[in-house]
């Protein structure tokens, strides 16, 4: 099933990016939204350049492309809808770019209300993973950069998910939840986190979820950005956000459960 043959039905749901209308909470298990990127692209933000963010065909197979030429810089897109609960699924594939040391981060960016205040989740092409949160403009280390295994490093796809029920939300990475943590990661022994206040690490500081209420609703967006190497390029599709579960599913793709549509 592509693009928006499951949308239209869902349109009541959407609410524009200006308004300050509550979104509403939406049922579990609910499409909300879903995308191959092979038509009806107005509605994300693209543009060209150093800092580019386009939808190109791979193949025969369109895709969203973001582009960083430069080093320390970043871009990103964002779809012009408003999401307050979610369970948003993408795959996301380096396409070009470094390895180790300088590989570059992408991700997703959720609850987005300007260029300015939005948090993200980003993975790098090294194996890492990372939460932070800008607010007025100043970015801020929610989850400090952790390694994981079960990220695929260099050219290759990684499917990404984000949770948000209320001010909770989790992250997963090719159907695996993802600790955090909170203060202070130990580099010396994996799975150590600081405990919060004071000098000792414990793997009891390492949290499963994240709990914060800065942002209660906004846009979802995708984007990377480089370090200290530029010319990346990273590729996005098979986009699907659906309503939060309990009990989330693990693997879960929401679209699988629709109904087939009624043939009368």
């Amino acid at each position: 099933m592509r693009t928006r043959d499951m949308l239209i039905s869902l349109a009541m749901l959407a609410v524009c990016a200006g308004c300050s209308t509550a979104v509403p909470v939406p049922s579990p298990g609910l499409l909300l939204y879903v995308t191959t990127y092979d038509a009806f692209n107005d509605d994300w933000d693209l543009y060209e350049g150093e800092l580019s963010a386009l939808v190109v065909d791979a193949g025969q197979n369109p895709v969203l492309q973001i582009g960083v030429d430069d080093v320390q810089e970043g871009a990103f897109t964002v779809l012009d809808q408003q999401f307050g609960n979610f369970d948003l699924i993408v795959d996301a594939y380096q396409q070009e770019g470094p390895e180790f040391p300088n590989a570059p981060g992408f991700g997703v960016l959720f609850r987005h209300q300007d260029n300015r205040n939005y948090y993200l989740f980003m993975i790098s092409g090294d194996g890492y993973y990372q939460v932070s949160r800008r607010v007025g403009g100043v970015d801020e280390v929610l989850s400090d950069w952790i390694d994981s295994p079960v990220i695929n490093q260099g050219q290759a796809v990684n499917t990404i998910r984000v949770i948000a029920e209320g001010s909770a939300f989790s992250f997963f990475v090719n159907d695996v939840q993802l600790p955090l943590c909170l203060t202070i990661w130990n580099p010396q022994v994996p799975g150590e986190c600081q405990v919060a206040g004071q000098q000792d690490f414990s793997p009891g500081a390492v949290a499963m979820q994240l709990v914060d209420d800065t942002f209660a609703q906004g846009r979802i967006g995708l984007g990377a950005r480089s370090f200290d190497v530029g010319g990346i390029v990273v590729t996005f599709d098979n986009l699907l956000v659906c309503g939060p579960q309990a009990e989330p599913p693990v693997p879960y793709r929401c679209e699988l459960q629709l109904p087939e549509p009624d043939a009368s």
